[in-house]
């Protein structure tokens, strides 16, 4: 998915607020939630998101969407990440 479908897609579930943000390797950010619901596509670096009942890794190219109010941590790989976010 190039960033100008992401985009689209973003326009379509009514993520208006985008933005790219880099992560820096081998970060964590314990347990929290945000108050807007996120939509996010991999462009460089893994992401990990941890959740009360597992855990899903993000490589580039996958896209992960979840809901305000979400408990999730945040891990990011050796090479940290780079990823494009919706907000809601």
């Amino acid at each position: 998915m190039t960033e100008d479908d992401f985009n689209a897609l973003c326009r379509e579930k009514g993520y208006g607020d985008i933005k790219i943000k880099s992560y820096d390797p081998d970060g964590y950010d314990p347990m929290h939630t945000h108050d807007l619901s996120i939509i996010g596509l991999v462009l460089e670096g893994q992401m990990t998101l941890e959740w009360e009942d597992g855990s899903t890794t993000y490589k580039p190219g996958d896209i992960c969407e979840f809901a305000a109010g979400a408990l999730h941590a945040e891990k990011t790989g050796p090479n940290g990440a780079r990823i494009i976010l919706g907000f809601k």
